[in-house]
C-alpha cells in the first residue's frame, strides 16, 4: 500500500466513523426520549468539526481528538450504567476508531511534512 493511499484510507475512516457517531449520538438520544436542546448540547460540539473535516484542515483533525475524549468519557459512563444499550456499546468503539483513526492521519502528516 503507498503513502497516499494509507492517507487516503485514514481520511476516509475518519469520516465514515465520525458520521456513524454522530448518527449513534442521535439515535442513542432519541432513544432516551431526550428533549430537542439535549440534542443540540450533545451534538453541537462535535459537528462544528465536520467543515473542517471535510476541507482536510489538520488543525481540525487535532481539535476533534481533544474534545472526542469527552464523548469517550460519556460513552464508558453510558456503558458502565446497570443496563447498557448496543448503542452505548457502539458509541464507545466509534468514538475509539474516530479518535485512533485521526490522530494516526495527523501523525502520517506530521512525518510526512518533516520529509
Amino acid at each position: 500500500m503507498t503513502t497516499q493511499n494509507t492517507y487516503n484510507s485514514l481520511k476516509q475512516l475518519v469520516r465514515i466513523s465520525y458520521l456513524l457517531l454522530v448518527l449513534v449520538l442521535g439515535a442513542n438520544l432519541w432513544q432516551q426520549n431526550q428533549p430537542p436542546v439535549i440534542y443540540f448540547i450533545v451534538l453541537l460540539p462535535l459537528l462544528m468539526f465536520a467543515p473542517g473535516l471535510w476541507v482536510n484542515n489538520l488543525r481540525t483533525y487535532i481539535w476533534m481528538g481533544f474534545v472526542l475524549l469527552l464523548y469517550f468519557a460519556s460513552a464508558v459512563f453510558g456503558v458502565t450504567k446497570p443496563q447498557p444499550t448496543t448503542l452505548d456499546l457502539a458509541e464507545l468503539v466509534l468514538t475509539v476508531v474516530v479518535f485512533c483513526a485521526a490522530m494516526l492521519y495527523t501523525r502520517r502528516i506530521q512525518v510526512s511534512l518533516k520529509d
